[in-house]
């Protein structure tokens, strides 16, 4: 009698995508930028609704929601990452509306939204400027390409998005004056908890 030796089944392997698709903890903080972001748009969209003016929301919300970023850093480097992501916006937002005000060509238009988002990421990623990264930035500037102009508007429209990213910064560094030490409190809690479950 002889014995074959057995022939090994294969087995089916997992994917490792499980730990791609599980959700993260979210934030300690996840709510600040949220409503900075309420306390950012409202103020400049609700004087333009009562100017009869909600048509240029989309410039106003261009600065306002400068107030997403920077809120995991101690106020003297917000203040500055907030000033670059303003700046940053403002002049995306010109290259956007100078372009879309000279042409019409969605091959032009889709090429200088490509070169905006490209040069926005690598900044992002250079000074690591943290969470949204340079998606706000290009997302607005790749709709901004697309908006009916004229040069002569696009002064106006500068001036109200710069406005309301002076705005943002304001509500972006208002905390300080009721606690003018709540990022370095948060980061050692975090870092003495994370010790502790070490």
């Amino acid at each position: 009698m002889s014995s074959a030796t057995p022939v090994p089944t294969p087995r089916l392997r997992r994917l490792p995508l499980t730990g791609v698709l599980r959700l993260g903890r979210p934030s300690d903080i996840w709510f600040k930028p949220a409503l900075s972001v309420v306390a950012s748009v409202a103020p400049p969209n609700l004087t333009l609704l009562a100017l009869g003016r909600l048509d240029l929301a989309m410039y106003t919300m261009a600065g306002s929601l400068c107030a997403l970023y920077a809120h995991n850093k101690p106020y003297a480097a917000r203040a500055r990452a907030l000033l670059w992501v303003v700046l940053g916006m403002i002049a995306g937002l010109a290259v956007a509306l100078v372009t879309a005000s000279l042409t019409t060509n969605a091959v032009v238009l889709v090429t200088v939204g490509a070169a905006l988002a490209a040069v926005q990421k690598g900044l992002c990623d250079a000074i690591r400027i943290g969470p949204p990264g340079n998606v706000v930035l290009a997302f607005i500037s790749s709709a901004s390409l697309f908006a009916p102009q004229t040069l002569g508007q696009v002064p106006a429209h500068l001036a109200l998005a710069t406005a309301a990213g002076a705005w943002a910064w304001l509500v972006g560094m208002a905390p300080a004056l009721v606690r003018p030490y709540g990022p370095e409190r948060r980061a050692t809690a975090q870092a003495l908890n994370a010790v502790a479950t070490y």
